[in-house]
């Protein structure tokens, strides 16, 4: 059985990776990932393609051991390990509290870390492995700050896994978007403090992230920034002082 395991499965981007993936002639089901049974069932609605529902709550080290008995059981080849699941909070870090930072830390670190160990027997040559990252990693970024600082980790974990991994044939791409059309907004603007990031220069669609990630982890590229203003901040972050890339984000936000 050749499938597709994408987490964060009903979120905007998630959504989109089961409607993309369901078109792939190789694929043989889809297994779809996230806290909730109900949200999940209605995938199979994007898709022709068999969707299994995979009730997780990422933030539980038990469900690492979960999914790996679940691959031991049913011995599938995965073609496509999309660890998407995650979230953040726009306001000052003392605004969230310690164990919803936690939270944050286990769900958009240690389950992309956990997932593709546990994976990595059921992985063969010509396999992908798709991060979630962000354009917030390529800079420190204030009041989105823990946010941030793990897609940092995510980034740089796989840009370099896919190294380590490139004997093997298997393929790792961090996915890096700026502002995003999704529900990701409702959860990063629920906090004590007020609303304070604002400005959003452009919102791209999921569809176009989702089509230019896939095509680049076709291609074995270990990172995907979709859009001119995207690539030319990662440029400008490399070769700025990180303060003034600090500062200029502090304006452009009137903080």
């Amino acid at each position: 059985m050749r499938i597709a395991v994408v987490t964060g499965a009903t979120g905007g981007i998630g959504k989109e990776y089961v409607r993309q993936l369901g078109q792939c002639p190789d694929l043989d089901e889809i297994w779809a990932v996230a806290r909730r049974e109900e949200p999940l069932k209605k995938l199979s609605e994007l898709t022709q393609r068999p969707v299994r529902a995979v009730a997780l709550d990422l933030s539980e080290e038990s469900s690492y051991q979960a999914f790996g008995d679940l691959l031991d059981r049913e011995k599938p080849e995965i073609r496509y390990l999309v660890n998407n699941a995650g979230f953040g909070k726009f306001c000052r870090t003392e605004e969230v509290d310690e164990k919803t930072c936690m939270r944050m830390i286990d769900v958009n670190c240690k389950a992309v870390v956990a997932l593709s160990l546990r994976a990595l027997p059921y992985l063969t040559p010509g396999s992908h492995v798709i991060n979630t990252a962000s354009a917030s990693a390529f800079q420190p970024l204030p009041y989105i700050n823990l946010y941030g600082s793990t897609k940092v980790f995510v980034r740089n974990f796989s840009r370099a896994l896919n190294r380590e991994w490139k004997d093997r044939g298997i393929s790792v791409t961090a996915v890096c978007p700026y502002w995003v059309k999704t529900d990701f907004f409702e959860t990063a603007h629920q906090h004590e403090g007020n609303r304070i990031i604002t400005k959003y220069e452009v919102l791209y669609d999921p569809r176009d992230v989702v089509e230019k990630a896939l095509r680049d982890a076709g291609k074995g590229k270990d990172m995907s920034a979709l859009g001119l203003l995207n690539k030319m901040q990662h440029v400008a972050a490399k070769l700025m002082p990180q303060s003034f890339v600090m500062n200029v984000w502090l304006r452009r936000q009137k903080l």
